[in-house]
């Protein structure tokens, strides 16, 4: 085990940070896990007090030039929300989760504070994606959308389907939608593939790969893909092919390509980097939630709020 250096202690327990480069004097947005909000500095640090917008959790997050685009989701309560929240602001705080009891009509539905747009959402969200200067989502038995980042809606398709891994288990469900140069990628936890048209969401082309167990997660650069299941495994395909199939001791929390040669994961309670036919594992205390590069230094996210040199670079 490692002990960490260099570290940043956020001011609640943080699930992502995305980066905001078209939003001046704003490096990143901090996510924690009950649906916090706080905009980061270039030294990571806080810019001013966190807010709750909504009292759920947030289920999916995307930057989209100067916005945040997000889904709210209580499955107690039966309740989903997406909304858009401005982000050369601010942060504002939201209604108590009780509130929501109370406003169950949709003429009366709460929204996430300070959002510029937000919609009731009538089926869970699966996925969601950058689109060019808009974005993609799939909603649960509803299909694909295709908005721009004003909340209005360019393209939808149907339902994905895939009916030749019909006999697997999950093979219908979306688990992530990928955006390359020119479509947008629908997985299905079985393997499969759709591709569709980012221009009308036309199916273009479709695949299945092969996998030993159910998938959790697609990263992906023009030429690779990691597929990651949902026990840790993942595999590295290139050009099509797989390269690589590896194992790890719980579930992959994040992964993203370097210089389009590295790929860094952040596993459980391990950092894991694979380049060429070599693999580097480093184990830590924490869940490593997620990393990200900023001037020539890898940083990891663990789950307990903390921000902190990899040791992948040291």
């Amino acid at each position: 085990m490692v002990e960490r250096e260099h570290s940043i202690h956020l001011p609640f327990r943080a699930i992502k940070i995305l980066e905001t480069p078209d939003v001046e004097n704003v490096y990143a947005i901090a996510i924690g896990v009950d649906g916090e909000l706080c905009r980061l500095d270039h030294g990571l640090n806080p810019i001013e007090e966190h807010a709750r917008p909504f009292p759920m959790s947030i289920h999916q997050a995307i930057i989209v030039g100067n916005v945040l685009i997000a889904t709210w989701i209580d499955r107690e309560l039966l309740l989903a929300r997406m909304g858009c929240m401005p982000l050369d602001q601010p942060f504002k705080e939201g209604v108590e989760r009780g509130d929501l009891r109370t406003a169950r009509e949709l003429e009366h539905a709460i929204m996430p504070q300070g959002a510029t747009w937000a919609h009731v959402l009538d089926a869970e969200p699966l996925a969601m994606t950058n689109m060019g200067d808009g974005f993609a989502f799939v909603l649960w038995n509803r299909g694909v959308y295709g908005f721009d980042a004003n909340g209005v809606e360019r393209w939808r398709a149907p339902p994905p389907e895939w009916p030749n891994l019909s006999h697997l288990p999950m093979s219908q469900e979306t688990v992530q939608l990928l955006e390359t140069r020119n479509t947008i990628e629908v997985w299905s936890r079985a393997g499969g593939c759709l591709r569709l048209s980012k221009a009308d969401g036309s199916q273009i082309g479709k695949a299945h790969f092969e996998l030993e167990g159910a998938l959790s997660d697609v990263y992906g650069t023009e030429l690779q893909r990691i597929l990651v299941l949902s026990d840790g495994r993942f595999y590295q395909y290139k050009s099509g092919s797989r390269v690589m199939d590896v194992t790890t001791k719980g579930p992959i929390q994040h992964a993203f390509c370097h210089e389009d040669s590295t790929w860094v994961l952040s596993g459980w309670r391990e950092e894991i980097a694979v380049q060429e036919s070599d693999v580097n594992i480093i184990k830590h205390n924490e869940v490593v939630v997620q990393h990200f590069f900023k001037d020539e230094q890898l940083w990891m996210l663990t789950n307990d709020g903390v921000l902190s040199h990899s040791f992948l670079t040291e």
